[in-house]
């Protein structure tokens, strides 16, 4: 009970700090999520955290053109309560500050790279399951700029900046201090969107650049469907997990909003250019459905082959977010 109590003051305090010291013309809001699953695969079944997250967003306007905003986002792990080291410790989502105005926006920090909501997002698109995607720069120490649409087309576009003394910079990976750099073109109608994206992932180990075009076709309200292609340049592609991954992927998704939530499905082949791999198909659908505004359950099941071998990872997960 003390500590109830201790916890709800110690709260209170901390809301009310940040309502003290919004400045005249600013706004600070606080969200979050909780966010839970069941997954069954292959080596077994597991109740599991799904991402669930806590956050601080805001804006100041400068003037009647100029307008700075922030977002703060830490990740936790919100299944268990003690475990292994570091489970249920909170981790960097995204951090980021920006200027927005008539010129478009730019921001700095730790987010999604523009080339991965571009061109593969849409593909990957499962609460749970996950896509294999080509290799691309990771997040944080990133500057980046998004064009308003003028006529339809907009342009993003990004560099990661490193250095000597940056975490990267190791024995392992002699790029470490280079800058990566991201481009984005879009250009949308009424009905279809297409994006080509650009990655030189110049401060990667194998520093090989990856290249992606994304169409997107809405021939209703309330249906897409979007077609991908990604390829690496090389003979070598790995993860940020040192798994290798395909330097050639075709993606069919579509995603079909029916009143009540969603239905979703995705294909994907993956043609590794690795030795002694094959290429591989992936198939994923999923339905959600909505409790309240903020409030939704899913499930979803997968198949998934693997490039080595004629093994198949039959995957099926059930969850549930409550956004806040």
């Amino acid at each position: 009970m003390k500590k109830s109590i201790i916890a709800i003051a110690v709260s209170s305090a901390a809301l009310a700090s940040v309502s003290a010291y919004a400045a005249e013309g600013s706004t600070v809001d606080v969200y979050g999520n909780i966010q839970y699953a069941y997954a069954d695969k292959d080596a077994g079944g597991n109740f599991e955290d799904n991402g669930s997250t806590i956050g601080l967003k805001g804006e100041t306007k400068i003037n009647d053109d100029l307008t700075a905003f922030f977002k703060y986002e830490l990740e936790f792990d919100a299944d268990q309560k003690s475990g292994a080291e570091d489970n249920g410790k909170a981790d960097l989502d995204q951090a980021f500050v920006g200027l927005q105005g008539g010129f478009g926006k730019v921001q700095i920090g730790s987010f999604d790279t523009n080339y991965n909501n571009a061109i593969q997002d849409a593909v990957d698109q499962f609460e749970y399951l996950g896509f294999t995607n080509a290799a691309k720069t990771s997040e944080g120490d990133t500057i980046a700029y998004f064009s308003p649409s003028v006529n339809g087309f907009e342009v993003q576009a990004a560099v990661q900046v490193k250095g000597e003394a940056s975490e990267t910079n190791t024995n392992t990976n002699a790029n470490g201090d280079k800058s990566s750099s991201m481009m984005v073109v879009k250009y949308s109608t009424g009905i279809v969107s297409v994006a080509l994206g650009y990655d030189s992932r110049a401060n990667t180990a194998d520093a090989e650049a990856t290249t992606g075009l994304a169409i997107t076709v809405t021939p209703l309200e309330n249906l897409s469907v979007t077609a991908k292609y990604e390829t690496t340049d090389g003979d070598t592609a790995v993860n940020s997990d040192g798994d290798s991954i395909g330097n050639d992927t075709l993606g069919l998704a579509a995603r079909y909003g029916y009143g009540a939530g969603d239905v979703y499905a995705s294909y994907q082949n993956v043609d590794p250019a690795l030795a002694g791999t094959n290429d591989f198909n992936e198939y994923a659908a999923g339905v959600t459905y909505n409790l309240a505004s903020n409030i939704y359950v899913f499930g979803e099941v997968g198949k998934f082959e693997n490039a080595t071998n004629s093994d198949t990872d039959t995957q099926t997960a059930v969850g549930v977010y409550y956004g806040f």
